[in-house]
């Protein structure tokens, strides 16, 4: 049985974090998951 993650649970606050420095226009995929430290395939 796999390990259960819970990056579903830190992608949204990844991204409001991230919108909060910067704007929602530079935004990328890859910036969002290297902040909530899931890999870019989940």
């Amino acid at each position: 049985m796999g390990r259960k993650s819970d990056g579903k649970e830190r992608l949204p606050q990844a991204i409001l974090d991230l919108m909060w420095q910067s704007s929602y226009g530079t935004l990328t995929i890859d910036a969002i998951c290297e902040r909530a430290g899931v890999k870019k395939g989940c």
